[in-house]
């Protein structure tokens, strides 16, 4: 997932929060530059999780008022051996 986000306390905690909430696990976050008046992009995998909750939990992410446009949600499969 790649958000857009203003870079101010808390905005990370609500994300991983709103992730949490509907039983999605965070592998790794990659939040890179800072901006006093823009937005930061936020890098964020995942475990494995239930599409129709990460649909939920994008949906009350983007709710959110410090997202800037629309979060970038890329599935990542892989072959269980």
């Amino acid at each position: 997932m790649r958000f857009s986000a203003v870079d101010r306390p808390g905005v990370l905690s609500k994300i991983s929060g709103f992730l949490g909430k509907n039983g999605i696990s965070i592998a790794s976050v990659i939040q890179k530059g800072r901006r006093i008046k823009g937005a930061v992009p936020i890098v964020m995998m995942t475990h494995e999780a239930k599409e129709k909750n990460v649909h939920r939990a994008l949906g009350e992410i983007e709710r959110l008022g410090a997202i800037r446009g629309r979060t970038t949600f890329i599935r990542v499969e892989h072959e269980l051996k």
